[in-house]
């Protein structure tokens, strides 16, 4: 591995370690990959390998969207002319230090499990053909040897029996992190009206599971989401303009697992929102006091993007989310959210390779 220094607004990076999620720091960035939003909307933005994005180090997470049906188990990777290389691409960037999450949902996932029963067997099957080898004998394994760092669910619907299936899944990958070796991680993404109804089983009462992380949808949700931060007064309390991280932070510090992290769910370009709801998007110069106010929440623990075509054709974006999420912000600023984020924010911030290549 070689070492390279990149002077970013005042701060020296040096490149000592490869990125990957980091329960204990709030600097993780996540951006789903496989459905090709951006190509859509432009067909001139097309969708790269998985493996070519795992090349860029400011990415620690990324969620392969989606398994999009349970009957059969079904992936969907939208706009893609070939996924048979995708287990290579999987193993790859594991090597590269990537957490690669298989993300079960989406907006075309309408149908949840008949019974807690048909949950609990589902949940079986997913595990056997996407977690280690040799749990449950399934041949039908679409990634071959590759094995999955965990799994997210974008649940999109109020469909029933998500909370058996989330809480089989868990079982089963608390089994496997018990026996050491890789590490398994379980992850929801709710949009951000709390409580989601979408989600109500999972994330509250007796029949909710412990989750590693959630990434709350903070767009496409007028009353809740990003845009909030436009038009609110300057020098005000963005939860008393509608803004609920405050909302999902209490929820984290309450739930199942109290550890669990909270990101900050934003779109990383114009096309990734509903036509409806196109001022959720905001541009990389207007994101900075948003996570800064983030960074004041004891369970932040980073920004979650949609989606990686976005991304990739929105010059600059992740440079700046990278350099508001991973650095902390110079001295005299003038920016009260990011002076109140640096005074109550201690970071465990890890060093960051910029351009390592696989």
């Amino acid at each position: 591995m070689f070492r390279q220094s990149v002077f970013v607004v005042g701060f020296l990076w040096v490149s000592q370690a490869l990125a990957g999620y980091d329960p204990g720091a709030s600097d993780n960035i996540a951006i789903y990959w496989g459905q090709n939003s951006a190509g859509s909307s432009n067909a001139g933005q097309s969708q790269k390998s998985l493996s070519e994005y795992c090349a860029n180090a400011d990415v620690d997470v990324i969620p392969i969207a989606f398994i999009s049906n349970f009957n059969p188990v079904s992936i969907d990777l939208t706009n893609m002319d070939s996924n048979k290389n995708i287990g290579q691409d999987i193993s790859s960037c594991q090597k590269a230090g990537k957490t690669i999450l298989l993300s079960i949902g989406g907006s075309m996932f309408t149908t949840g499990p008949s019974s807690p029963q048909q949950a609990q067997s589902l949940a079986d099957q997913v595990w056997s053909m996407f977690g280690p080898a040799g749990n449950g004998g399934n041949s039908n394994r679409p990634f071959g040897d590759a094995v999955v760092d965990g799994f997210d669910l974008d649940i999109e619907a109020p469909l029933q029996n998500m909370a058996p299936f989330a809480a089989r899944l868990r079982e089963n990958m608390d089994k496997a992190n018990g026996s050491g070796g890789q590490k398994f991680y379980l992850s929801a993404a709710p949009q951000c009206p709390y409580p989601d109804q979408n989600n109500l089983d999972m994330l509250h009462g007796d029949d909710s599971v412990a989750f590693d992380f959630i990434m709350v949808q903070f767009y496409n949700n007028a009353k809740c989401d990003i845009r909030v931060f436009e038009t609110m007064e300057p020098n005000s309390d963005p939860s008393k303009a509608g803004f609920n991280m405050d909302k999902w932070d209490q929820w984290a510090r309450s739930s199942k697992n109290p550890n669990a992290k909270v990101f900050l769910g934003i779109p990383g370009g114009p096309s990734a929102v509903t036509s409806s709801e196109k001022t959720s998007y905001q541009a990389p110069d207007k994101l900075g006091p948003i996570v800064a106010y983030s960074k004041t929440f004891k369970s932040f623990g980073g920004v979650m993007i949609w989606d990686m075509s976005q991304v990739f054709s929105n010059q600059g974006f992740l440079d700046a989310v990278s350099i508001d999420v991973k650095c902390p912000p110079p001295s005299g600023s003038g920016n009260t959210a990011r002076q109140a984020s640096n005074a109550s924010v201690t970071k465990s911030r890890r060093t960051h390779q910029r351009d390592w290549k696989l």
